[in-house]
């Protein structure tokens, strides 16, 4: 909370020089800026400082934050030639109208979703004299994907959330644009049956998310030739055996990083395959399992998981000899404490394990 004693012109705040003043409001989160440019004048006009000097990206939901329209105002006009990473929740219509009245010539990273209304093709024209350097685009509507070619520095692309999107116009943005991160996830054998992406717009990829259907058709054969792949996510249902086949198809020793998001027997996914896997995620994991993995990985996530018998957990923690990183996020415990044997898990290591922790749940529902 912003003290209103601190506002004294005698004393506090307004006693400090500009350029302290400028590091303080650093600190605080977009609502108390805001919050305190109302205070006095000098906080209004130096706040825009502010902002370009420390604010190159800004993450705004205007569904937690009820800013006015005439404060979203002052923030855009105020940093729409800095600005250059936008993550922006719209709450209404209007946001949008708001938004697209500047325009962000050095903005590269544009990630928006709505909450009650939609937005579809006819926005995409005010998107594109908005943000004419896009390359990186998040969209969240009704969008098909015309236009989409037109973001003529496009490199980053998600569609996961455009409920309209059509292979038609994939296949067209993928013909004038090279791509490093596609994230897709949205359709199925029906759709993309007897269709191929060019090859000239996904060669490039580092990272890609898609269903089990989408790889098969469109990137299962073009595995090994998709040599600077680095991440890939495995979204939805995946079949038995489905990771095993991706493992052998892309034929290399070393890959930067897995994610599954649905519980497969990893023993026999990657039983007797000479692989490295420098990150794994995986969710709905039996953590037991762990101690039958066949191949090397350094940092392994796991999220989404159960794990009852505390006995499993050990087990878990004594077959981790070589990892580096250990995360677990939103797993349920049978159990309420547990307590790691630090000398015990330094031997036989050349480097430190690293344990994070985030949101799990005892089975009672209390934080662990």
């Amino acid at each position: 909370m912003i003290d209103s004693d601190l506002m004294n012109t005698n004393s506090g705040l307004l006693c400090l020089p500009d350029d302290v003043l400028m590091i303080i409001f650093s600190y605080l989160d977009l609502k108390n800026q805001l919050k305190l440019k109302h205070f006095h004048f000098r906080f209004k006009n130096l706040m825009p400082y502010v902002w370009r000097a420390y604010n190159k990206s800004a993450h705004i939901s205007l569904i937690e934050m009820q800013l006015s329209d005439k404060d979203l105002r002052f923030f855009l006009e105020s940093t729409q030639q800095t600005l250059s990473t936008l993550r922006f929740k719209m709450n209404e219509r209007s946001n949008f109208e708001i938004l697209t009245s500047y325009r962000f010539p050095n903005l590269k990273d544009f990630r928006f979703s709505t909450h009650s209304f939609s937005l579809n093709d006819a926005d995409v024209p005010r998107m594109l004299m908005t943000f004419p350097n896009l390359t990186t685009f998040s969209p969240h509507g009704k969008f098909t994907g015309k236009h989409f070619e037109e973001l003529e520095f496009l490199e980053n692309l998600t569609v996961s959330y455009c409920s309209k999107f059509k292979v038609a116009n994939l296949i067209q943005i993928l013909k004038t644009r090279k791509i490093k991160s596609l994230k897709l996830g949205i359709f199925d054998t029906d759709q993309i049956s007897n269709t191929e992406l060019p090859w000239n717009g996904i060669r490039n990829l580092e990272q890609l998310q898609c269903y089990h259907e989408e790889m098969t058709v469109w990137f299962l054969s073009k595995l090994e030739r998709l040599t600077h792949l680095k991440k890939l996510f495995l979204c939805g249902y995946v079949s038995n055996g489905f990771l095993r086949e991706m493992l052998i198809a892309a034929k290399r020793s070393t890959i930067n990083m897995i994610e599954i998001n649905q519980n497969i027997s990893i023993f026999l996914e990657t039983n007797g395959l000479n692989v490295a896997i420098k990150t794994l995620k995986v969710a709905n994991f039996g953590m037991h399992a762990y101690q039958h993995l066949h191949i090397n990985v350094n940092e392994l996530y796991i999220q989404y998981s159960i794990c009852v018998d505390e006995s499993k957990f050990h087990s878990l923690i004594e077959n981790l000899n070589t990892h580096e990183v250990l995360g677990l996020y939103r797993c349920t415990f049978g159990f309420k404490e547990f307590t790691f044997d630090a000398k015990k898990l330094g031997e036989n290591r050349t480097t430190a394990l690293n344990i994070y922790v985030e949101l799990n749940t005892y089975l009672s529902s209390n934080r662990v």
